[in-house]
């Protein structure tokens, strides 16, 4: 899927509501498997979109959108990472905090630059 401004996060809704991964892959600069390991179905899938959407326009890119979900340790949570939150079912909990502006009080370092990527996936940074 080519588009004037590239394969954008916003793109991965499928008319009937679902996710689809792939496009969602792409545009966060992951393997396919790497998504499927940590949202293996469309229930999963869906609430790791709906926070990555949330959490996407505060960070550089898709890629440190990711890393973000998999790495910030949310000391409100006891640490949990947003990732840890939505397998144990605490999603809602954590898009409250993230529509509340908490969750980036602390700022959170960047991923370093890509310096190879597939050439559709690099302007899917979303800004």
């Amino acid at each position: 899927m080519n588009m004037e401004h590239g394969l954008l996060l916003d793109h991965c809704t499928e008319p009937d509501g679902s996710i689809n991964a792939r496009i969602m892959a792409r545009a966060l600069g992951i393997d396919i498997s790497e998504l499927r390991q940590a949202a293996p179905d469309q229930a999963r899938l869906r609430e790791t979109y709906s926070i990555i959407s949330i959490v996407r326009p505060w960070a550089r890119s898709a890629s440190d959108t990711w890393s973000w979900y998999h790495g910030k340790r949310l000391a409100r949570f006891g640490g949990l990472t947003p990732v840890a939150m939505v397998q144990a079912g605490r999603v809602e909990e954590l898009k409250d905090f993230l529509q509340a502006g908490e969750a980036l009080v602390t700022s959170w370092p960047p991923a370093p630059d890509m310096l190879a990527m597939p050439c559709d996936v690099r302007p899917a940074a979303n800004s």
